[in-house]
């Protein structure tokens, strides 16, 4: 590709005598905490697609499905309620979640 060997290896040793171990260890700790924003966007994804895929669902139903908790559910249903990416619904005693997308499962004919 280009590369020469050398080039590869100076890039690998640490420069101006500095040691590997005295780097700071708040590098690490905002990889931490990109992970947590990762796993929360990645609840607000799967609850959304299966909302759009599925149509009309309870939390505790959605629950049941992902093995989570119904607290769980409702924290992230809440979350997307408040972006606008789900509506909620009161039918008879309980709620219900929908997405407001229009799911794009109706045939298209040419």
């Amino acid at each position: 590709m280009g590369f020469s060997t050398s080039l590869l290896n100076t890039a690998s040793k640490p420069q101006n005598g500095a040691r590997v171990d005295e780097f700071p260890q708040y590098i690490e700790e905002e990889e931490e905490e990109e992970g947590e924003d990762w796993s929360s966007m990645v609840r607000l994804e799967i609850i959304e697609y299966i909302l759009r895929r599925y149509g009309v669902l309870r939390a505790p139903d959605l629950a049941r499905i992902l093995n989570w908790k119904v607290r769980e559910v409702n924290r992230v249903l809440r979350q997307l309620e408040g972006s606008g990416r789900v509506k909620r619904t009161k039918l008879g005693r309980s709620y219900v979640w929908s997405s407001l997308e229009e799911s794009h499962r109706t045939p298209m004919y040419y």
